[in-house]
């Protein structure tokens, strides 16, 4: 899909859901207050150019880890031609927002889209990312400002399980492994800032 439709379909779906408003009553209501479930959102444009530095290729798989309502994930299928996109999100009240965008988008937006897109395979899943798999990835993001050491090591080691030539897109931290191989480091604006996004290839 052109870039500037799918930003432009983009802010349709999502411009009635009170993403922070979601977060902070969840936080409230499960008690997971900790650094690492701190809410934000990406900005469409600066997303896109950043995960076109992972040169996605037609047919592949992408996951999104701590993917809130659904926006990194919504944006990978409008403005690429994967097989098959996935958010893993930890507070529950989240994902059933991002599955309530889900259902309009196959409503009003996917019959409207060429075939690739027409028959991609969109989900959204609930829990934690370190205990899904994630073998089957080709590009991943996480966005991991607020990670703490542990959980950046657990990710870290939870990442070697993706498949050699699989790509991964961090934003925020750095990946300390060998079994990781540099690519190039990006500016990435967010909606609170801006966060350095690096990206690895699985070796």
């Amino acid at each position: 899909m052109d870039l500037a439709h799918a930003q432009e379909v983009f802010k349709r779906l999502y411009q009635d859901v009170p993403g922070y408003d979601i977060a902070r009553t969840e936080k409230e209501r499960t008690g997971l207050k900790e650094a690492g479930t701190t809410y934000g959102e990406v900005v469409p444009g600066a997303f896109i150019e950043v995960l076109l530095e992972a040169e996605p290729k037609a047919g592949e798989v992408f996951f999104d880890l701590g993917s809130g309502t659904g926006k990194a994930t919504i944006l990978a299928a409008l403005a690429f031609p994967f097989s098959r996109v996935v958010g893993i999100e930890l507070l529950p009240g989240l994902g059933d927002a991002a599955r309530g965008v889900l259902t309009r988008y196959d409503a009003e937006v996917r019959p409207t889209l060429p075939p690739e897109h027409q028959g991609q395979r969109i989900e959204f899943i609930d829990g934690d990312f370190l205990q899904q798999d994630l073998s089957t990835a080709d590009v991943l993001f996480a966005h991991g400002t607020c990670y703490g050491p542990e959980t950046m090591a657990a990710l870290t080691q939870k990442l070697t399980e993706m498949k050699p030539g699989s790509r991964i897109v961090m934003a925020g931290q750095t990946l300390q492994s060998p079994d990781f191989a540099f690519v190039k480091m990006k500016v990435m604006r967010t909606d609170w800032g801006t966060a350095l996004a690096a990206v690895y290839r699985r070796r």
